[in-house]
């Protein structure tokens, strides 16, 4: 099973926290390569971090099962978008 992301954009536009992407704001916490019209536009060449399944595997997997892993980033997109009063047809659903 692969995390269902939605595509909502909120991760990449909430990157202040992540260490291994220090280097793709400028303090804004919002990824240099996020637009709000398409998206991400590396996201074929997206950082591991940025990537559920290979983020947990290179990054977390000896913290976390991956249901707990997957638990806790649908936790976090879901208030991400309550917070910005999105749809909830973007909902992460497990």
């Amino acid at each position: 099973m692969a995390f269902p992301c939605t595509k909502c954009g909120l991760c990449c536009q909430n990157i202040t926290h992540i260490k291994q992407l220090s280097a793709y704001h400028a303090g804004d916490g919002v990824c240099f390569f996020y637009d709000a019209n398409t998206g991400c536009t590396i996201y074929e060449n997206r950082p591991d971090v940025c990537k559920v399944d290979e983020g947990y595997i290179k990054f977390f997997s000896s913290q976390f099962t991956q249901e707990d892993y997957y638990q806790k980033n649908a936790q976090i997109c879901n208030q991400l978008q309550e917070d910005k009063k999105m749809s909830s047809t973007y909902r992460v659903v497990l």
